[in-house]
């Protein structure tokens, strides 16, 4: 009897603790890499994922498999394939900074096959009993930010005892970050971009179980990480991610929209009208859109330019130019690299990092990137691609937006995948990567919830019986 309750116990525990341990695990991607992974192999998750998948396998016959992702997963995959097949001469003979069409077609696909197995997994998790583990599990990854952000901050001023610990936790969790870094929030990201990243999964799911409280130190702290990290792309992103929040739990009480936006232009018009004060923000705020920094231009080399702006801008027209040339099918699946050099304009040469990019002897820089998905799915699969992507992510995101809801928890739930898909659509504007695991994670969870029901079944998530749960 003992050894069956033994079994009950670890068969039911275990995998919520699992699940946890995945969320809290997207938050770390800057990992000392054990396996030969490419660019997953800094991420924790990549290592936890695995167990999760056999913990799900354990019973095949109750994997279930969303239908319509499922077929129109298969059309991307096969718009792939024939992105390579339709340009195989080019990608069977390229080369470039040591990496050959191949081999990146390999790597970049490990990544492109991994989201989709995530989104499987997560649909499965959130068609059972795991769907509050998932918000206790970006809950926990949000207090572990919170305590690594305290530690960060007090070593920038060299606050005895505290950077010292926050160096032995750089030890494990800064492990590949070789290159200077400026005074921005990392957290537990390699960089600040993204670490403004990851939060725009976790806080969405972190307060889908927050009382009142939680949620406004929840909002706080990101509001303050934002600012601290000061990445224009992520600001923006928060900055809609917090309307929408603000949309869904007001829907039924548009005076009190008008009373909040009433507050902010006051606000607003307050700060700017006070002598100093209103310049100084005006600045801060002007230096952060044009050069990234509130402190304006901190390039290393000078100039009058902002390097990165010149560099993305490049890295975009390069992409449209590639789609230009072949807007059907792409120049084939991660072979944007490849073809980045033929596509630089003279003028973007002004830019140091642009001249790394295109140099073949400079073999340990970061390869070519094209600093948007959006731009890099047109470049590399062509027009019925980049559809085929879209049509995977949008059904999901516009159906969990019409249900959102923020007085119960399933509303909740589906506010939090509105939430990150919209994330993931804006931030494929700055980044170009299919890392971004909490998006994956949003598509299965959204795939999975059900329509919030009419009545009044669903508990409000402010009350102390679903705060304590």
């Amino acid at each position: 009897m003992i050894a069956a309750a033994s079994r009950m116990i670890s068969s039911r525990i275990l995998p919520r603790w699992l699940v946890i341990l995945l969320i809290v695990a997207t938050i770390f991607n800057d990992l000392q890499p054990f396996l030969p992974l490419g660019e997953l192999s800094k991420d924790a998750f990549v290592y936890l994922f695995p167990l999760a998948f056999l913990m799900l396998l354990r019973n095949p016959g109750r994997v279930a498999l969303p239908p319509l992702f499922s077929v129109l997963l298969l059309i991307f995959i096969i718009l792939i394939v024939v992105s390579i097949a339709v340009n195989y001469e080019a990608v069977s003979t390229a080369y470039f900074k040591g990496r050959s069409g191949m081999s990146r077609v390999i790597t970049q696909g490990m990544a492109v096959l991994l989201g989709p197995l995530v989104t499987l997994l997560f649909f499965n998790l959130a068609s059972s009993a795991n769907r509050r583990d998932i918000s206790r599990g970006a809950e926990v990854a949000l207090w572990v930010m919170a305590v690594v952000a305290v530690f960060e901050t007090a070593s920038w001023s060299g606050v005895p005892g505290f950077s010292q610990i926050y160096e032995g936790m750089s030890v494990f969790i800064h492990a590949e970050t070789n290159e200077y870094y400026p005074l921005r929030m990392r957290l537990t990201a390699f960089e600040a971009s993204w670490a403004a990243v990851m939060l725009t999964f976790i806080f969405p799911f972190a307060m889908t179980r927050a009382t009142p409280v939680k949620l406004f130190l929840y909002a706080g702290f990101v509001i303050l990480s934002m600012f601290l990290a000061q990445s224009r792309t992520a600001m923006l992103v928060i900055g809609i991610q917090y309307l929408v929040l603000l949309a869904a739990f007001m829907r039924r009480r548009k005076d009190y929209i008008v009373h909040c936006v009433t507050a902010i232009c006051i606000a607003a018009m307050t700060v700017l009208a006070t002598p100093g004060v209103g310049e100084s923000v005006a600045t801060k705020v002007s230096n952060l859109i044009e050069f990234g920094s509130v402190d304006g231009m901190i390039d290393k080399d000078g100039g009058v330019e902002n390097v990165s702006n010149i560099t993305r801008l490049a890295a975009v027209r390069a992409g449209m130019s590639m789609f230009r040339e072949n807007p059907v099918f792409g120049v084939g699946f991660a072979q944007y690299g490849f073809n980045y050099p033929s596509h630089i304009h003279m003028d973007d040469m002004r830019s140091s990092e642009v001249r790394s990019y295109v140099t073949e002897a400079d073999i340990e820089l970061a390869w070519p990137p094209a600093y948007s998905l959006h731009v890099r799915l047109l470049a590399e699969l062509g027009i019925i691609g980049y559809l085929s992507w879209l049509s995977l992510i949008l059904p999901v995101l516009l159906r969990s937006l019409m249900m959102a809801d923020g007085t119960t928890y399933l509303g909740r739930m589906h506010l939090a995948v509105a939430m990150t898909l919209i994330g993931w659509m804006l931030l494929g504007v700055s980044i170009d990567s299919f890392r971004f695991f909490g998006g994956w994670i949003a598509l299965g969870v959204g795939l999975a919830l059900p329509r919030p029901p009419r009545s009044f079944g669903d508990r409000p998530v402010v009350s102390r019986t679903a705060a304590a749960s």
